[in-house]
């Protein structure tokens, strides 16, 4: 069967793919952000972060948010006070509040092609954890020099 897909060689596709689910093994973090970013929106929003809040809030069990915490006290990302709440520490603040950062920006950037917000919401969350920092650093530059370019055109 023969596939002309881009002019791209069987064995280069082959190489491609073994590079992007090795990379792929890089993002283990990916969950440990999404509870970071969870434990900063309770602080933002209720001054608090219980465990039990957090399973609710990701559809996992009690065991596996116990499990994450310890992961994540080891990083000295949070700080654990048992049985009762669990605090961001400044590093965890520090990365919650970039990857915030990254959500809005892909939030509003998925917005201006058209994306309804709802829709656009979701992607930006599974985005915000795939795509590198440089890949949103070009992505922000990108999106700020057509906003310039828009803006010249509309004042001629």
């Amino acid at each position: 069967m023969q596939d002309n897909d881009n002019d791209m060689s069987g064995q280069t596709r082959i190489e491609l793919l073994r590079r992007a689910h090795e990379a792929r093994k890089t993002l283990g973090s990916m969950a440990e952000e999404d509870y970071i970013e969870v434990i900063y929106e309770l602080e933002r929003v209720r001054g608090y972060a219980r465990p039990v809040d957090i399973a609710s809030i990701l559809g996992v069990k009690a065991a596996s948010v116990t499990s994450m915490i310890k992961r994540l006290e080891k990083k000295n990302y949070i700080v654990y006070e048992r049985y009762r709440s669990v605090r961001l520490t400044e590093k965890g603040r520090e990365l919650a509040q970039k990857i915030a950062r990254n959500h809005s920006f892909l939030l509003e950037f998925l917005e201006s092609l058209g994306v309804s917000r709802e829709k656009a919401n979701i992607e930006a969350e599974l985005l915000e954890h795939f795509l590198s920092e440089e890949t949103i650093s070009r992505l922000r530059q990108f999106y700020m020099e057509c906003a310039n370019r828009r803006a010249r055109s509309s004042e001629s």
